[in-house]
């Protein structure tokens, strides 16, 4: 797992640097060489798609966690943001997907969160699949991440305007981050500049890699509800739980 070179993180307080880097070597660690969809028996379960699509989320986390640090290693401030921008994307989706299946077990809805698993992996933003959106599917990738700040990082919406800003090719941005525009000439600047403020941006995505790994308890717990109907509330009916789910995973 390789990190942030010393001479690369610019003055100040980042006390988390280290709980991200732990976070992210634990992800890591729980990587499996494979998912059994049906968990030993002979039908597809709702758990194994659910501990299927974790593993894919953690997947991308990494390689997005690992991008991110190359880039900014080798100045490269634009290529890190962008995939700041992708990680704390990632993570907010399975948030979303957490959020949801932990009402449907309250709600004892055990074919909801079949159906939601099976939108949030396999939704799309292209081709003929994206106009066949169900309610089940994730909402716009804009509303599920403010929900994620909201609920785990109050007050920090401004870095995630900030990531969207330099992101994308948004003209002010870029022009801003290239150069400045005086007396009828673009001044180049050095972009150099622009990477203290910048990472202030980056850590906070870096940083919500140690939600995800606290969820991962979160989950498990969401997995045995599911598995085995045990209680979620004092009306909660016993061994309800719904074992399998002819998934559309393969």
């Amino acid at each position: 797992m390789q990190w942030f070179e010393t001479n690369r993180i610019p003055k100040g307080r980042w006390p988390f640097l280290k709980t991200v880097y732990a976070s992210l070597t634990g992800l890591e660690e729980s990587i499996r060489s494979e998912v059994d969809l049906a968990e030993g028996g002979n039908e597809i379960r709702i758990t194994g798609c659910m501990q299927a699509y974790r593993q894919a989320v953690i997947c991308r986390v990494l390689d997005l966690a690992q991008s991110v640090v190359a880039s900014w290693n080798v100045g490269h401030p634009i290529g890190a943001a962008v995939c700041s921008r992708s990680l704390i994307e990632t993570v907010a989706i399975f948030h979303s997907f957490l959020i949801r299946a932990g009402e449907a077990a309250h709600r004892s809805n055990w074919e909801l969160i079949g159906k939601l698993v099976d939108a949030y992996a396999f939704s799309t933003s292209s081709g003929r699949s994206k106009q066949r959106r169900t309610p089940e599917h994730p909402p716009r990738i804009g509303r599920i991440v403010t929900a994620f700040i909201n609920a785990t990082q109050p007050g920090k919406e401004e870095f995630w305007d900030q990531i969207c800003d330099t992101a994308h090719p948004n003209g002010k941005r870029m022009l801003d981050f290239g150069g400045v525009l005086r007396d009828g000439k673009y001044l180049a600047i050095n972009a150099g500049d622009s990477e203290p403020h910048l990472f202030v941006a980056i850590y906070n995505a870096m940083y919500s890699c140690c939600w995800l790994t606290s969820a991962n308890l979160d989950f498990d717990i969401l997995l045995e509800h599911v598995r085995n109907g045990t209680e979620l509330s004092a009306d909660h009916p016993p061994n309800s739980g719904a074992k399998t789910h002819r998934s559309t995973c393969r």
